[in-house]
């Protein structure tokens, strides 16, 4: 394993529908290369938190006409789920996107196999960036981990 990039950090709802790019260089071009990516908590598990975050949401979202049902029925969209997406781009452009709900995922790129989502290829040198896609932080914080490495393997 030859580790390329590695970050962590911690989110709030404020982040919410935000980007995080990180950009690392590869010196040469790569055989393989492996994303993992992983994010805790993934759930708003507190009720009464997420009861008044539902009736926030529907009041502000929904039209009058729905918003009375809607808001009966609010335990149906409980609980509440923190989603943070990656996308991949190499130096000469978009290689794909994972766009999941796992809170874990790993993900592999080579010339010959790519995972769900991304595009198999030459792996060239020169600046890849990882976005992170935050679309939604629920919980009062959420932590994640990023790591990039060439080769086989952790």
């Amino acid at each position: 394993m030859n580790l390329r990039f590695e970050t962590a950090g911690t989110l709030t709802p404020i982040c919410s529908k935000t980007h995080l790019a990180f950009r690392f260089h590869l010196p040469q071009p790569s055989d393989e290369l492996h994303i993992q990516f992983s994010y805790v908590p993934k759930r708003l598990e507190d009720p009464v938190t997420a009861e008044r975050e539902i009736k926030t949401a529907l009041h502000r979202d929904a039209t009058e006409k729905q918003q009375q049902a809607l808001i009966e029925r609010w335990e149906e969209f409980f609980p509440l789920q923190n989603l943070i997406t990656v996308s991949i781009d190499d130096p000469e452009g978009f290689r794909g996107s994972a766009h999941r709900h796992d809170p874990v995922q790993l993900h592999k790129l080579s010339e010959t196999e790519a995972s769900p989502g991304f595009t198999a290829g030459e792996l060239p040198k020169g600046i890849w960036t990882v976005t992170l896609s935050v679309h939604c932080i629920v919980t009062p914080d959420c932590h994640y981990e990023l790591k990039v490495w060439e080769g086989e393997g952790e």
